[in-house]
């Protein structure tokens, strides 16, 4: 097993493990659970005892209060309060349906996290691992539509830094055609052919025209695509900045 403090010493910032999002906990857990994971991430990066690590998490401001029952006065209006308090109610019934409780307590939050692996209490320190991390899928009992919205998540986890490369090396060449094969598109990106086909599918919206049959294309068949690049800075920089690219 890979943790933070193995790996801790190489990073200049804080290491948190990108399977938290890409395994599905960001989306299942509370904002206070997900606010205390990466503070625990950071005390995990910085301090050397369980003690220091105790007194940072005391100091967090935003995890000051945050598992105990949300009082009215702290919030703007009526309806502010009602929406956080539903909101509430349904991370409170989910983790009810997987039989867990939802913590009370800064203490009882952590102790979820090492229930869960997401934390390994090692006596007198912490530490996240990094490889392997749990998957919120293999410990909460999830709907169909759960089910689905997360193996979502963890294939768009894995496929978006693959796109992205692919849009920046195709920028770089200042052209909007292109004629490339899926060999030569798999050894520019360094992929395998089950990530290029979600990469190209990923890709077809921003094509002026879709590349028929592109699944079942060879792979040194020559495919000749042209790149909408207004959708791409649209999607990716926003309008506003279009005119400041290319």
């Amino acid at each position: 097993m890979q943790t933070i403090r193995d790996i801790r010493q190489n990073n200049e910032g804080v290491v948190i493990p990108s399977s938290y999002t890409a395994n599905g906990w960001s989306s299942v857990l509370s904002h206070e659970m997900n606010v205390l994971f990466q503070a625990m991430c950071f005390v995990v990066t910085k301090y050397e005892t369980k003690a220091e690590m105790e007194k940072a998490l005391s100091e967090f401001k935003a995890l000051q209060g945050a598992f105990s029952e949300p009082v009215k006065e702290q919030f703007k209006s009526e309806e502010d309060y009602k929406g956080y308090v539903n909101l509430l109610n349904r991370f409170k019934a989910f983790m009810s349906r997987s039989n867990y409780e939802y913590p009370t307590s800064l203490q009882e939050a952590i102790e979820l996290f090492v229930k869960w692996g997401l934390v390994i209490d090692k006596g007198d320190v912490w530490d996240v691992p990094v490889y392997p991390f749990p998957d919120a899928a293999e410990l909460f009992k999830l709907t169909d539509a759960e089910s689905v919205a997360l193996a979502h998540i963890k294939l768009e986890t894995l496929v978006h830094p693959i796109f992205s490369r692919l849009v920046m090396m195709l920028h770089e060449k200042e052209e909007n055609t292109f004629h490339l094969s899926k060999a030569e598109l798999k050894s520019m990106l360094n992929t395998n052919d089950e990530m290029l086909a979600e990469v190209l599918i990923k890709l077809t919206p921003y094509m002026e025209e879709a590349i028929e049959n592109i699944l079942e294309i060879s792979e040194d068949e020559t495919m000749t695509f042209t790149v909408v690049w207004e959708r791409v800075y649209e999607d990716f920089l926003g309008e506003q900045f279009a005119q400041n690219v290319q």
